[in-house]
């Protein structure tokens, strides 16, 4: 009996496969892409997603709240927001997630040309004086940084460009 190769002619071997971790990192950033292009019209609208952390002190309670906020205008913000409130009775911190999706646009008005192409900076501190922020008029800080939604397609679009330009080492 002969040997495999010999009854259906010459073994031959295939190139070995990309292990799939390779694979992974190969198509992310087409992925990436593909995400980022679905949820572009959804910039459109107010949705905010992030962590509450609320810690009891005697008579108030301290409020941080880390956010990702789509604020409507097609832009994309990150930072957080920090609040003081009087203690309810029985009041305990904790921690929870916090969401707001898909609700009416709620813009901030723009205050100079870099604002008006999306990209914000909101260092508001309410003890130093400065004017409440219109993305949270009660908070004593508010610290966001935004960039328009479109930027973050581009950079995803080079990023895979260049993924697939390199070539595989031999």
């Amino acid at each position: 009996m002969g040997t495999r190769g010999s009854r259906l002619g010459p073994a031959t071997t295939r190139p070995a496969s990309r292990p799939p971790a390779s694979r992974w990192r190969r198509w992310s950033p087409v992925v990436l892409v593909v995400v980022l292009l679905a949820a572009w019209p959804l910039t459109y609208r107010y949705s905010s997603v992030g962590l509450d952390i609320e810690t009891s002190r005697a008579e108030t309670v301290e409020s941080r709240f880390y956010r990702v906020r789509w604020p409507g205008d097609g832009s994309v913000w990150v930072g957080w927001i920090d609040e003081h409130r009087p203690a309810a009775r029985g009041a305990r911190g904790g921690v929870d997630l916090g969401a707001l999706v898909l609700q009416e646009p709620r813009p901030m008005p723009p205050r100079s040309t870099w604002n008006e192409l999306g990209f914000w900076w909101q260092d508001v501190v309410a003890a130093r004086g400065d004017q409440p922020s219109a993305a949270a008029p009660q908070a004593d800080r508010v610290m966001l940084v935004g960039a328009p939604h479109w930027l973050f397609v581009l950079l995803a679009v080079v990023l895979a460009v260049a993924r697939f330009r390199r070539r595989p080492a031999s």
